[in-house]
């Protein structure tokens, strides 16, 4: 049996576009593009967690593995913590339900860095671009990261922001964060168990709170990051990228 466990928060009452994991993204529910590459990754057993019936309902059509979770649940790692707290596996992998164009290889690439390095809490992963389009969009998150991967913080501004731009620098990308993470299991506990922290609740991002309170938080690097669906034009945009 896999020590890893991937869960796919797939929240049915999103704020911006409600309903979006079920969807239609190229004639399947937009999580099911994400359940897909999961399994195909083969690093251990799949489940999508939400706190719909509707969307357990919808998803056994297609064989999908759905449990449900509280609707208390504050986060999408809230959770993941709920469906994997009485399962037995040592790592566990987070895949954002609106990212339907994570590949297998990325969540194999998250998998195999947590085994490789115990030292790291958590695993994600960024693409590099230098799109100005994607780069001062505040739904496209950019990290900062040191020589190692460790990740020194992540926004929704322009970072690092290039004061000069040079022959030298105007090619250096920014990285694209991808909504993925992957967590040591005493990594999860002691996440959800910490308030918001003061940068997590000025950006509206949770991963600000792991390096807040001092966790290791790695990122492998990708080839690229499709669009993530949190607006009804991101689903538009979405539909285009498939015809690419």
């Amino acid at each position: 049996m896999s020590d890893i466990l991937v869960v796919i928060p797939a929240r049915y009452g999103s704020s911006r576009l409600p309903g979006k994991m079920l969807k239609l993204l190229a004639g399947k529910p937009v999580v099911m593009h994400v359940y897909e590459a999961c399994k195909m990754a083969n690093v251990g057993e799949v489940l999508i967690a939400t706190e719909s019936q509707l969307v357990v309902d919808a998803l056994a059509k297609f064989d999908a593995k759905a449990v449900l979770t509280s609707e208390a649940c504050q986060s999408g790692t809230d959770r993941v913590y709920e469906a994997a707290k009485n399962r037995p596996e040592k790592i566990i992998i987070n895949v954002q339900g609106d990212e339907p164009f994570i590949a297998p290889s990325t969540v194999q690439k998250i998998a195999e860095l947590l085994q490789a390095d115990p030292t790291c809490d958590i695993a994600s992963a960024v693409a590099p671009t230098l799109d100005d389009k994607k780069i001062d969009n505040p739904n496209c998150v950019k990290a900062v990261l040191n020589k190692d991967g460790k990740a020194l913080y992540f926004s929704r501004s322009r970072v690092p922001y290039k004061r000069d731009i040079t022959d030298e620098n105007k090619n250096i990308p920014y990285w694209q964060h991808c909504g993925i993470y992957g967590y040591q299991r005493k990594a999860l506990e002691r996440f959800v168990s910490l308030p918001q922290s003061p940068l997590e609740k000025l950006e509206k991002l949770e991963q600000l709170r792991a390096l807040e309170d001092g966790m290791t938080l790695k990122c492998v690097v990708i080839d690229s990051a499709g669009p993530a669906i949190d607006t009804a034009q991101d689903l538009q945009a979405a539909e285009e990228y498939f015809k690419l």
